[in-house]
């Protein structure tokens, strides 16, 4: 039985082939570069076959970014899940999410999602979230403190993406989360 027949059979994994080629084009060449034929071909499946799953090009791409969303997502459960203390978990949670996916080994999606930067349909994909997370942490949502932590998790976030030379200090990168992660403690 070939590859592809094979696959057929397993619409999950072709969606996932898929979402992974987007991601993969979107690095080497970025949004623009996404092709409807490259991402097929990358994930070794006919244009029929991607039509099958997206139906146009552009929701390939909010599924991508959806998908790096959800990654993001749990994540950020698994560090609130980890976090005992209350006030400002959220928070801790977010900046803790945000320097590990900079570590990830699947850190091509933390790359693409910069295209949240220039795509507008990502970027209001990502205030939605963003928003929706925080209406179920409505005490951070607000709290100057808390939001200048995840405001310098973001900036670190596009640093570390974008300067391959801030990536080569670890033991400063180990202290810029401890003094992020200080902001969102409980004030004593």
């Amino acid at each position: 039985m070939n590859a592809e027949l094979k696959r057929r059979r397993q619409p999950a994994l072709v969606r996932a082939a898929l979402l992974d080629a987007v991601v993969h084009e979107a690095i080497v060449g970025g949004l623009a570069g996404v092709t409807v034929v490259g991402v097929a071909a990358r994930a070794g499946v006919s244009k029929g076959a991607l039509f099958h799953h997206f139906p146009s090009r552009q929701a390939l791409l909010e599924a991508a970014y959806a998908e790096c969303l959800l990654r993001f997502d749990r994540e950020l459960d698994d560090c609130i899940a980890r976090d005992g203390a209350g006030a400002g978990r959220f928070t801790r949670a977010y900046v803790t999410a945000t320097f590990n996916a900079i570590n990830a080994p699947e850190r091509d999606w933390a790359r693409f999602s910069l295209t949240a930067l220039v795509e507008p349909a990502f970027a209001d994909l990502w205030r939605t979230w963003l928003t929706a997370r925080l209406q179920n942490a409505p005490s951070e949502r607000d709290d100057p403190r808390l939001r200048a932590a995840r405001l310098a998790a973001d900036g670190f976030w596009l640093q570390m993406l974008t300067d391959p030379e801030a990536q080569s200090a670890p033991d400063r990168t180990d202290a810029l989360l401890a003094c992020i992660l200080a902001l969102a403690s409980p004030a004593t």
